[in-house]
């Protein structure tokens, strides 16, 4: 009886610390805010920035490379990963920048919404045809409207910012 107890109490103790400790840990985890005024922001690229030497990715977007080309509706050729880092440094011009970070990515960069004032940087960047709206992500009706409206990006023709990376790499 004793070894079937063991048994037992060591499955849910396995149980225990594999997967309820690191639930509890996520749960209980604060986002944190990071706050600075845009002239202590540096524009990385269209879904990054620099504050006091810490590197933000923006959650749930995902936006040109820099030295990614699209293509205009007139087949014309432009640089739309710069536009896209133009676009964004407009965005936080002159407003105080604020971050809430949700987790860390595979990089160490902190995965976060931010905000220009009270203006929801990443939803703009997507509702304006700047990016894209990546993996699981809240701004898919922001995504909807721009390519209906045909704003930035979707104004022509562009390869997707990730399947870019996988081919500028090989």
């Amino acid at each position: 009886m004793e070894r079937k107890l063991s048994k037992i109490y060591t499955s849910y103790a396995i149980l225990f610390f594999t997967f309820i400790i690191p639930l509890i840990n996520a749960l209980s985890a604060e986002e944190t805010e990071i706050k600075a005024p845009s002239y202590q922001v540096k524009v990385v690229d269209g879904d990054s920035l620099e504050i006091n030497s810490i590197r933000i990715r923006l959650m749930g977007i995902d936006a040109p490379e820099y030295t990614q080309t699209c293509k205009t509706n007139a087949n014309k050729k432009y640089y739309c990963g710069q536009d896209s880092i133009n676009h964004l440094k407009k965005l936080i011009e002159n407003k105080t920048i604020t971050c809430k970070t949700h987790q860390k990515d595979q990089y160490d960069r902190e995965l976060c919404t931010c905000y220009a004032d009270d203006t929801d940087i990443n939803k703009e960047m997507v509702r304006s045809g700047h990016a894209i709206v990546y993996l699981e992500s809240n701004y898919h009706q922001d995504q909807a409207y721009a390519k209906s409206k045909k704003l930035g990006i979707w104004n022509g023709d562009f390869i997707h910012p990730r399947l870019f990376r996988r081919l500028k790499d090989k």
